[in-house]
C-alpha cells in the first residue's frame, strides 16, 4: 500500500474531496495521477466523489484500503514524501555539476530546483465559492477550533482583542513599528508569554538578543513580579526556589522556543520556515526585521526590506501560522522619537506596510512608564488606540484603555 493509495482511499471514505481540490494537488501524485483524475472528473461532473466500485472498474489494480481515513493527515505525508524526493534528486543533479568543477551553476540551479519545489508543494488553496459541501466543512473546522481555544492569539489586552475579535490569526503577517527604545522587544515577548497561557506554542526568533537574554524576558512576564529582570539577569536568585516554580509554571504547558543568532546573521525566511518545520509553532516572533536577510540577493537595502517583506507574508500564509515581525521606524525629525510613527516612517520600504495585515505602531515619553499602542493598519477589523503602563523590571503590563 502506497501513501498516494491512502490518500485517495481516505478521499473515497471520508468524502473531503474539497481538501485536495484546494491544494492543487496535481503535480504531488505521480503514481496515482490516472486514479485522481478519475475521482475529479466524476466529482466536477456529477457533484459528488464517486464509491470504490465505480473507481475499481476504471482501475482494477487501485490499491484501495477500506479503513482508512484522514485525509489531510494524508495529504501532508504525499507532500513529504515529494518534497524528499525532490531535495535528494536535487542534491544529486547538483552534485554533478560540482563534480565538473561547475560551482556557480550548482548553485543556481540548486536555488532554482529548491524555488519550483517549493511551489509545487505549497499549501496555496483555491476555493469555489458555489462549492456548499466544502464551505460547510470549512465552518466546522471553525467551530472545532473555536471549541478548542479559539482560533487566533488572543492578548488579553482588551482594545487589541476587539481591533482583532478573532485573535492573530494563521496566515496573518502583523508588525509591530517604533523608534529604539520604546519597547517593541518587550510587548512581542509578552505577545509569546500570553499564547503559551493560552495553550499555545509560541517561536521567538531574535537577531538582535541572545536566547539568554529572551529567556530572562521570558521569566521575568512568566513571574508577573516574583523575579526582578534585573536579578535573573545578575543571577542574583535563589535557585532552589527558581527550580520549584519553574517546576510548577512549565509542568503540562506548551514549550516556548527560543532561536537566536548571536548578531551573526544569516537568518532568511528559509531559515525561518525551517524552523517553523522543525518546532510546529503557533505563532512566529521576529526581532527583528531589520536584521534579516532576503532568500535572494538585494542590491540595496531597500530591495532587501521589500522581498524580506513579501517572502514572509508568503512563509505565514503558506504555512498557516501568524509571523509578527518587528520593524525599526525613520522620524522625520529628532522631535518625533518619542511618538507612535505613522506608515510613511518604516524604515526602507514602504511595502512592508503594504504586506501586513496589520501593523501596531508604539510611542513612549522619554523615561515615561506609558506606552501609547495605535493601530495604524488593519485589514481585519478597526483602527484604534490605546495604552499601556509598564514595568519592564517586573515584566507587567496593564491595560489603562483608551485614555493616556
Amino acid at each position: 500500500m502506497s501513501t498516494e493509495g491512502d490518500l485517495l482511499s481516505a478521499v473515497l471514505n471520508d468524502k473531503h474531496i474539497h481538501i485536495l481540490m484546494q491544494a492543487n494537488v496535481d503535480s504531488l501524485l505521480t503514481t496515482h495521477a490516472d486514479i485522481w483524475k478519475t475521482i475529479k472528473d466524476h466529482y466536477n461532473l456529477f457533484g459528488g466523489v464517486p464509491s470504490y466500485d465505480q473507481v475499481k472498474k476504471r482501475h482494477p489494480d487501485f490499491d484501495y484500503n477500506k479503513d482508512i481515513k484522514g485525509t489531510e493527515y494524508l495529504l501532508d505525508e504525499v507532500r513529504n514524501e515529494f518534497l524528499d524526493s525532490g531535495v535528494r534528486a536535487m542534491i544529486m543533479s547538483a552534485a554533478g555539476y560540482i563534480q565538473d568543477k561547475k560551482t556557480n551553476e550548482a548553485l543556481d540551479k540548486v536555488i532554482n530546483d529548491a524555488a519550483k519545489l517549493k511551489r509545487m508543494t505549497s499549501r496555496v488553496h483555491d476555493i469555489d465559492a458555489a462549492d456548499a459541501d466544502a464551505a460547510a466543512s470549512y465552518y466546522e473546522l471553525v467551530e472545532k477550533q473555536r471549541e478548542n481555544g479559539g482560533l487566533g492569539v488572543m492578548t488579553g489586552l482588551a482594545a487589541f482583542d476587539i481591533a482583532l475579535p478573532s485573535g492573530i490569526m494563521p496566515g496573518h503577517f502583523g508588525v509591530i513599528l517604533a523608534y529604539p527604545s520604546i519597547g517593541k522587544s518587550w510587548l512581542m515577548a509578552y505577545f509569546a508569554v500570553q499564547a503559551w497561557r493560552n495553550g499555545k506554542t509560541p517561536l521567538i526568533i531574535s537577531l538582535e538578543m541572545t536566547e539568554a537574554e529572551v529567556r530572562n524576558r521570558i521569566y521575568t512576564i512568566i513571574g508577573n513580579g516574583r523575579w526582578s529582570h534585573r536579578d535573573l539577569s545578575a543571577g542574583k536568585i535563589d535557585r532552589q526556589a527558581f527550580r520549584e516554580w519553574h517546576q510548577k509554571a512549565f509542568t503540562g504547558k506548551p514549550p516556548i522556543h527560543i532561536v537566536s543568532s548571536d548578531n551573526e546573521g544569516g537568518v532568511t525566511p528559509i531559515v525561518v520556515q525551517g524552523k517553523i518545520d522543525q518546532y510546529k509553532p503557533s505563532i512566529v516572533l521576529l526581532d527583528y526585521l531589520n536584521l534579516m536577510d532576503s532568500n535572494d540577493r538585494a542590491e540595496s537595502e531597500t530591495v532587501k526590506m521589500k522581498q524580506l517583506s513579501r517572502q514572509l507574508k508568503l512563509a505565514a500564509v503558506s504555512d498557516n501560522v501568524p509571523i509578527v515581525a518587528i520593524s525599526s521606524a525613520t522620524p522625520d525629525n529628532v522631535s518625533d522619537m518619542n511618538s507612535a510613527p505613522t506608515l510613511g516612517q518604516v524604515s526602507w520600504s514602504k511595502q512592508i506596510s503594504y504586506d501586513a495585515d496589520w501593523l501596531i505602531a508604539l510611542g513612549r515619553e522619554t523615561n515615561s512608564d506609558v506606552i501609547q499602542v495605535v493601530f495604524r493598519k488593519n485589514r481585519h477589523g478597526v483602527l484604534c488606540e490605546f495604552y499601556l503602563t509598564v514595568d519592564f523590571d517586573k515584566g507587567q503590563f496593564i491595560y489603562r484603555g483608551i485614555d493616556p
